[in-house]
Parts: structure tokens; sequence; C-alpha cells
């Protein structure tokens, strides 16, 4: 069966705007391949409810009234239903539907309400969210006392996709709680309507030209440019304005204008058909749209097609078209006195002038061809049709978040789609500001209302997430599954409650009621999970050491992205002031990550006379007791702790390094290992946890017992009178070794395993 694409928005043919024009542009091009229906609200009686057009049909629902945009939600999912009873559709109440019929909403409107309404009665269908808001974040969050901001978030959530026609629109979308699979395809231009045309020279009046194409209300700043042109007219005074588009304001522009005595200047056109507008934009010299917020502004697109060089402000999503002063001229906003210089500009320097309207044309060219555009939807649909399964991933921590879960959960959205599977996410932070225990029954209620649209709820840690997706899980009767890269129960109980075990000890005795708390919590949700993921063998064996059968647990490891550092040794060196055999070593400062027996090693290696200074790179709860060690061992010289730094600034400092030391009592899978390693650094770490799975001592780099002082000093000495080149063969071997942790990998061995159950 041809899949079918629904297409739900608040209004079409005749009523044209951006995100109409986009529907029709994309839904032409992919109509070889599916059949796309125009859900969409009547507005006129003399409209027909049905209509066969070139892209796909048009189905009209209401009394032929304004009204009916807001009936559309209820009239435009009983119609699709129809259409299904007919037979025309696949029955979206079957599973097997979810292969071949896909919901696609335009904009924020009531269009996507409908395809809101419709996933949330057939949860697997994929629904698709376009976001073409083009108002600004203030009508965003309050527009219509606030329904805009909440109707927005309940879209996201319940969408399987987002696409944004600009990078500001897109981080709009995050920012309001969509993390799912995302694109930015930008609205296009047909080239072949708004031909490329180079103006004529010369003039008999040396009349010049400015236009805007827009529809006259505040945010589009048509009074900013009837107030600039005034301006103009002071230095040029053969310059008229052409004003194309209708509006609210427009009564209040009339009188500006006349007000200024522009009634023979400023023209308004009022609005034109969309064939129109290249015969208009192909008689002037400038474009101009002085934007107070801005979606993406398709009309740039337009003007630079036909090749008007452009003047616009730097708000929304116009910096995705306009590079100042390579493919336009940035004005500020509201301020027209600036507006007026950018347009004398254009109209007396030909030069620049014609600079931008090549490069501005190639732009188009490139980046926003309506094929291009067509192409990029029609994957994002084939990719959903297709997808196999759909997860529902529960994780404490997700970008821009710092940890382990977040980096795990962005590669998950942004790489299974591909692979078959479908991700949706429901995060920790959006309840994390509430209460301690109605965090989580929030957090319990929102994974249990996600997982309608899953196959199975997949949690990142065991507790503060794990719990609640458990339960969730339970209640919708979906198969639940963990990743476990640590002991919670021991990792919080040597921070706050007092235990100095190392974790194999740790397995073994009992401590304290808030410790044993956690680890029965811990203990039964890795039960009531059917499957098992770790990073690592010993992790595989703690997680069987709780009681947990070999047979659910399943070792993938982490993925690995190979640093990119352009700085080179003696660069990075020169750039951090370092000197003599620099050693790093980096981590979250807790107890049992060694600081304090490295620090005690390197300054008797330096009392002995080494030429050696440290670098430890992190914080934590005992930041304060290393400091306190440095300065009692005199060492501030040598021994340095720089603190929290950005992932750029640690790498800088590994280009430098000479050896990386990690002298751990528990590590899980060593991400800064692993940088190390792949940076080509020599590596000196304990035998604790799962670094003999990365680490062959004496080939890959140098292996020692936890906190055994002596060892860690004759590891470093031999390192530094090792010959340079014995230091780089192994240094090269366990670069090979980090280079197979790679994201590809970790993604496949994912989806498999996902598949398989």
């Amino acid at each position: 069966m041809r899949k079918k694409i629904l297409i739900f928005t608040t209004s079409y043919l005749p009523f044209i705007g951006g995100a109409e024009i986009a529907a029709q542009c994309v839904s032409r091009r992919l109509c070889h391949s599916s059949d796309f229906y125009i859900i969409t609200a009547k507005h006129s009686e003399d409209l027909a409810r049905r209509e066969k057009v070139a892209e796909g049909t048009i189905i009209r629902v209401g009394i032929g009234s304004p009204i009916d945009k807001w009936l559309l939600p209820f009239l435009g999912v009983f119609a699709v239903c129809r259409l299904a009873i007919a037979g025309e559709i696949p029955k979206p109440w079957r599973r097997a539907s979810r292969n071949s019929l896909l919901v696609w909403g335009m904009d924020i409107s009531q269009g996507s309400l409908a395809a809101l309404l419709f996933k949330m009665i057939f949860p697997r269908i994929p629904f698709v969210l376009t976001v073409q808001y083009g108002y600004g974040d203030t009508r965003l969050q309050g527009g219509r006392m606030g329904v805009i901001g909440i109707a927005f978030r309940r879209m996201l959530r319940a969408g399987d996709g987002v696409t944004a026609i600009s990078s500001y629109l897109y981080h709009a979308a995050h920012l309001y709680g969509f993390a799912g699979v995302g694109r930015i395809i930008p609205n296009g231009v047909d080239t072949s309507v708004f031909g490329f045309h180079s103006p004529e020279k010369g003039s008999e009046n040396n009349q010049k030209v400015v236009i805007t194409t827009s529809r006259l209300v505040h945010k589009n700043g048509v009074d900013i440019l009837i107030d600039a042109i005034a301006e103009v007219k002071k230095e040029f005074a053969a310059v008229k304005c052409y004003i194309i588009g209708d509006g609210p304001e427009r009564g209040a522009l009339e009188k500006q204008t006349k007000e200024l005595g522009l009634d023979r200047d400023v023209i308004f056109l009022g609005s034109v058909g969309y064939d129109e507008i290249p015969f208009y934009l192909r008689k002037a010299d400038v474009f101009v749209r002085a934007s107070r917020s801005e979606g993406m502004g398709n009309s740039f697109v337009e003007a630079m097609s036909v090749g008007v060089p452009v003047v616009g402000t730097s708000v929304g999503g116009i910096p995705d078209i306009i590079t100042d002063h390579e493919t336009g001229l940035f004005c500020r906003v509201d301020d027209s006195r600036d507006l007026a210089e950018k347009i004398l500009l254009l109209l007396t320097d030909e030069g620049l002038a014609r600079d931008l309207r090549k490069r501005g044309r190639r732009l188009v060219e490139e980046k926003f061809s309506w094929d291009a555009i067509a192409t990029s939807y029609g994957r994002m649909f084939d990719a959903m049709l297709d997808s196999k399964m759909s997860v529902l991933v529960a994780t404490p921590l997700y970008p821009p978040e710092i940890g382990g879960p977040a980096t795990y959960s962005k590669k998950l959205v942004e790489g299974m789609l591909d692979r078959g599977i479908l991700v949706r996410l429901v995060r920790f932070s959006e309840v994390r500001k509430l209460p301690k225990l109605i965090r989580h029954v929030a957090y319990a209620w929102r994974s249990a209302w996600q997982s309608r649209y899953a196959d199975c709820v997949y949690a990142q840690d065991p507790v503060s997430v794990g719990l609640p997706a458990s339960l969730a899980a339970f209640v919708a009767r979906k198969k639940f599954l963990i990743k476990i890269v640590g002991d919670y129960a021991w990792e919080q109980g040597v921070q706050r409650f007092g235990v100095a075990d190392m974790l194999d000890d740790f397995l073994d005795k009992s401590y304290g009621r808030n410790v044993e708390m956690m680890r029965k919590v811990e203990y039964f949700v890795a039960r009531r999970a059917k499957h098992i993921i770790v990073p690592s063998e010993y992790l595989k064996t703690v997680v069987r050491r709780w009681g947990i059968k070999e047979k659910k647990i399943t070792v993938i490891p982490n993925s690995f992205e190979m640093p990119l550092v352009e700085t080179t040794r003696k660069e990075a060196r020169a750039n951090l002031a370092l000197h003599d055999f620099v050693l790093v070593s980096a981590g979250r400062l807790v107890p049992w990550k060694g600081f304090e027996a490295l620090i005690d090693a390197v300054s008797d290696l330096i009392k002995e006379g080494k030429k050696i200074s440290l670098v430890v790179i992190g914080s934590g709860p005992t930041e304060q007791r290393l400091r306190e060690k440095v300065h009692e061992r005199a060492m501030a010289s040598k021994i340095t702790l720089a603190g929290q730094l950005s992932h750029e600034q640690m790498l800088e400092y590994l280009a430098a390094a000479d050896a990386f030391v990690l002298n751990t009592g528990y590590e899980g899978f060593s991400h800064a290992l692993l940088e190390a390693m792949a940076m080509s650094v020599p590596v000196i770490t304990t035998s604790a946890g799962g670094n003999p799975e990365l680490i062959t001592n004496g080939e890959t780099g140098f292996l020692i017992e936890y906190n055994n002082t002596d060892q860690l000093r004759n590891a470093i000495e031999s390192l530094v009178e090792m010959p340079a080149k014995e230091r780089k063969l192994i240094a090269e071997s366990a670069k090979k070794i980090a280079a197979e942790f790679t994201k590809d990998r970790m993604l496949d061995e994912t989806a498999q395993f996902l598949l398989s159950i």
C-alpha cells in the first residue's frame, strides 16, 4: 500500500501563507511516492468540501465561516476516521498502520492542535510537527493568555519528530521541552518563478526603488521602514518605496506616510498574488524587512532569489539567511536612522550591491531549493514510517546538562531513527524544581503518559529515573529496560553517608538505613527490568552480585568520540606555560579517585629532583582538602588544581601532556582514559573496575594497585626515564584501542539488541 500522509493545516488554498506554501511545495514533490490528504478549515461557503489538486486531496471541514478553524481539531479527526472507514487510508486504530500512515502538523496552530488530538487518540501513528512561528518569544510564551505556550508544549511532547524552519525556532522547541528526533528544514523558494534578474542600469531619472513584502503587523517593522525612507530622501531624493501586503496596521501606516509628506513616494500596493511578487521584486533595487521578530523570513529568500540585495535585522531566524556584508546587511531593531544608512549604502555602492546579489542567489540555490527541502522531509517521513519500534528513554540528564546519561541519550535520539528505532525522551529536568517526593511522582506520571507512544521504556539509571520509570512501564504494560553504569547506593554512600569501602567490598557488607534503602531500590528496579545493559564486563559482574541472572545482562560498551584537536603539543605547552614532564589527571574530586595519593607520589618525586609538574582537572567535595594538601607539601608551583574546565580546555591540557594518570578505586568505563589514549598520551591507571578491559599492562599503558603510592611513584618514574620512542609505541597502540569504541558501533549494537527483544 502507498504511504498516506495527513497534513493538518489551519488554512490552505486559496488562503496561502508560508506554512501553506511549504505544505504545497513539499507534497507536490513527494506525491509520486505517497498520497497526501490536506485536512483544513473550510472558512468560506464557496469552497468545496473535497477537492483534488496536483499535490493530493484537500478535505475542508466546517460550516464555511471564521469559526471553522476552532472546529478543525474535532471535525478534522472525525474526517480522517471517515476516510479510514471508507477505505481510502489505513485504519489508524490498527497496529500495522504505524508503517503506512503519518500525521504532519503545520505550525503552532489549530491545524497542529488537530494533529495533536489525532495523536492522542491513535498514539502509534507517527506525528511530525513543523514549527514556523514568527511572532517572537513574548507571544509564544504569553499569547492568548498563555494558551499558545501550553499548546506548544503539548504538541512537542506528543511529537515523534519536529522540524523547524530556522535554528532559532529549533532552539525554541528544545526550550519548550522537545527532546526527540529533530531537523532544521527551512522554507524554500521556487527558483523557476523567482528567477534571477540583473537590474538595468542608468534609468532616465535615476529612480531607485525600495521594496518590502510583508503582512502589515507590528512585528514586521514597516513603520520603521517608512521613517527610514524619510531619512533616505534627505540625501537621495529619487527613491520610492513599494509596500506589498495588507494587515491591521495599514491605516496607521498610511497616516504615518501622510504626516511625513511621503504620499507620492511610499506606495501601498496591498495584497498581490504570489506569482505576481517576482514582477515587483524585479523593479526593486533594495529589499527591506525591519522585523522585530521572525521565525525565518522567507521574503528575504524570495528577494535574494530574484537578485535584490536585502537589509534585515538580526532577530529570530533571519541570521540563518543573512550574513552581514556577505549575503545582505543588518540594521539595528527599531532604528530607522541605521536602516536609512544601510539603504543608502546599497543605493550608492554598486559594487557591494552586485556582490550581495550574486552571493544571495548562490545561497538560495544551495540551501533553499524546494527540491532539496522536499528530499529532507521525504527522508524523515520514510524513516519514521519504516521504523520497527518506538523506545521511550527515561534520562536524568539531557543537553545542555552535562553528564554521561545526557551524552548517551542524545546519541540515541540522533542515531537510532536511521536504524529503524524511533526514540522519544522524558527528562527528569522537567520536574527537578518540584519538592523531592512530588518530583518523582510527577516523573512517573509523565513517563506513564509518554509510554503510550512507545513499545518499551529504557531508563538511564536505577534510582532517580529508574524507579518511577519502572512503575510507569508496569502501569502502561510496557517492557522495561535499564542501563546501569555504576552502583548508585555505593556512590551516594561514599559521598553522603560516610561509606569508606571500595565497591567490591561494599557489595559484601551492610550499612546504615539510608544506604540500605537506596540499595533495596536499586535491586528492586534491576529485578523489575526485562533486560539490563552495562558498558563493561566488570559492571556485569557487579550486577550479577546483586542477584540478577546473567542472561538478563548485556554488555554494550559506550561510544567515544575521537577528539579533534588542532593545537600541536608545542603550541599547547606554550599557551598553558607548561614545562618539565607534564602529568595530567582529570575527574570528579571524590574520595575514590585517589588524588591525595597522586599528589603525595608526585611531591616525593619532585623532592627527589625529578622535573615533573602535575595538573588536576575537575571539581568536587574533596577540592578544598586537596588544595590544603598541595599547600602542606609546598607544591603550589608544581601542582595545579585547575578546577572544572570546558571540554576544549581539557583537550588542550591533554595535548600538552606527557602522561595521563588516573589513580581510581572504581571505574565502570572511563571516557577520560579513552580520551587520553586517543590523543596518544601514555596512561597510568589502576587495575580497578573496567580499566583492564581498556589497558593491557606494558602494551597500551601501565596498571597499578589503587592508592599504592610506591607503585604509583615507580610507574611515573619509569615513564619519565623511558626513551621517547618506547613511550610513543605504547601510546600509538593505545590509540588503536580507543578508535574501536565508535558511536556507530555502539548504536548498531544497541539497535540490534533492542530489535531482538
